[in-house]
């Protein structure tokens, strides 16, 4: 086998490698898996070991690999949960949004950043993590509670009001982008979302018993993968983030309740091997010049602060008709910003108006709110009731 293949195929084999023990050390001790595995890119590339370079090879893994992750994000998401608990998860969810935009973006502004960088550091703060939340309030037996449902609901429009923000952030690539554009892409995003959403309802159950009689291995998982990258190369032709399509297609494909969950199973299968590189990939161009300026660690405390204030006021404080301890837990499960905030700080290396040290403080931001929400969570589930009585009273002994 050519030098050129070989050297590749060993780099990917350690990340890989890599990142799975940094999943299963992260797993062990109870935190986030995506943070193991991103600490894991970090260590073995040129940030401390330098046993792995950023390549080509690594950044088309990692593309798959953040295509994946929004497909499976978009797969456990379901619409029909921001209206469950009516104007409360809506409340939650917009101000969610809202709130920590304009503390981001003014913060950036008032500290003199130019106009584009002042509306990533915005949009940086956005979404939350449905993951890193959903699976703290399950091993509390939480999913089900009054204050569960809301969280979930308002982390989806969260993820969906954050990738139009997205969306409206990678249309501006530079300072003499004109308003009319940023309302247009606005108009269009929405005109997207919604069109899948109608799609969804109408088309895909006509389509779905279709596919039973195709004779291709996998049809059902078949037409997925053909809605998935169909919907990314459209993204990506119109000049959106690839990853909205992704999102969209696995909402797409989630319609139905009989085959949603054989699809998350083969999809979960699929991301554990490519989404690990993509993560790592973070780790692997994170700076430790930047993680140890005392101007950028000021930086990454101060967005940090905003992200959890943020959120904590402006999602609680909405949350209040629940009572003031749900209401606490909302703000608190609110905090984590997990795959979705990292894969924003990723897109920043693609706008050349954007400082690179954004990159490395936003993954750090990232980090820092998937560490301390989920700790902060548990400590005010914890005196209710231990995960091992919850487990054998059942899931609604917790509210």
């Amino acid at each position: 086998m050519a030098t050129e293949t070989i050297q590749p195929l060993f780099s990917l084999f350690i990340l890989f490698v890599a990142a799975k023990l940094g999943e299963e050390a992260f797993e062990r001790l109870r935190q986030p898996a995506l943070i193991g595995q991103i600490v894991a890119g970090f260590v073995v590339g040129p940030g401390l070991l330098g046993w792995v370079e950023p390549s080509s090879s690594i950044a088309f893994m990692a593309e798959i690999g953040v295509i994946f992750l929004l497909f499976e994000t978009g797969l456990n998401t379901q619409p029909e949960e921001m209206t469950e608990h009516g104007y409360v998860s809506l409340a939650v969810g917009f101000f969610g949004v809202i709130t920590p935009l304009a503390l981001g973006w003014g913060f950036a502004a008032a500290i003199g950043e130019n106009a584009i960088t002042a509306r990533f550091v915005g949009t940086l703060l956005v979404a939350t993590s449905i993951g890193i939340t959903a699976k703290i309030l399950s091993d509390f037996g939480a999913l089900s509670t009054t204050f569960g449902r809301v969280i979930l609901g308002a982390a989806v429009l969260d993820d969906i009001l954050g990738l139009l923000a997205l969306s409206m952030l990678t249309s501006f690539g530079n300072d003499q982008s004109h308003w009319i554009n940023l309302l247009l892409t606005v108009v269009f995003v929405s005109l997207f979302f919604v069109v899948v959403l109608f799609l969804r309802r109408t088309a895909f159950p006509r389509i779905r018993p279709r596919l039973g009689r195709m004779r291709v291995s996998a049809p059902q998982w078949s037409f997925s993968l053909v809605v998935l990258l169909g919907f990314s190369a459209m993204s990506a032709a119109i000049g959106l983030a690839a990853i909205i399509g992704s999102f969209l297609a696995g909402l797409f494909v989630s319609e139905s309740e009989e085959l949603a969950p054989a699809l998350r199973a083969r999809a979960e299968a699929v991301s554990s091997f490519v989404v690990p590189f993509f993560l790592a990939s973070i780790g692997l161009r994170l700076s430790p010049q930047v993680l140890t300026q005392p101007h950028d660690v000021m930086l990454i405390a101060a967005l940090t602060l905003i992200a959890i204030v943020s959120k904590l006021f402006a999602c609680g404080l909405s949350a209040l008709p629940l009572g003031r301890r749900s209401a606490l837990l909302v703000g608190l499960g609110m905090i984590p910003r997990g795959e979705v905030g990292i894969v924003v700080a990723d897109q920043s290396l693609r706008i050349a108006a954007i400082p690179g040290a954004y990159y490395s403080i936003g993954i750090a931001m990232a980090v820092l709110t998937s560490l301390i929400g989920p700790l902060l969570l548990r400590l005010v589930l914890r005196p209710a009731r231990p995960p091992a009585d919850q487990a054998a009273a059942g899931p609604s002994g917790v509210d």
